[in-house]
């Protein structure tokens, strides 16, 4: 029985397919190691990640070098706003006094 063009065509698609699939089985070892690689390194990141918050984080002392640099500021912007405040509190008599004589 001779077999028409449109009966090879399916035979290569078959074929075809049969070999798509093996070579599929033939990866799933490679994509488990692969996926096993990325469990591996995300582990790592987190780790890194724990790591870098650790470093980063200030520690006590450093918090408390801030706390007095803080207030520290905070005098001396005080300071400042008190003369601000008198030398506006001068120039407003002056034109007061400018405005009378």
């Amino acid at each position: 029985m001779p077999m028409g063009v449109s009966g090879w065509a399916v035979w290569t698609v078959c074929a075809l397919n049969g070999l798509l699939f093996l070579a599929l089985i033939a990866l799933i070892p490679i994509i488990l190691s692969l996926r096993s690689a990325l469990g591996v390194t995300e582990r790592a990141m987190a780790d890194w990640r724990e790591a870098a918050q650790q470093a980063l984080a200030p520690t006590p002392a450093e918090l408390l070098r801030l706390r007095d640099r803080l207030r520290e500021s905070r005098r001396t912007l005080d300071r400042w706003q008190r003369r601000l405040q008198f030398w506006q509190g001068i120039r407003r008599v002056a034109v007061w006094l400018r405005r009378r004589l």
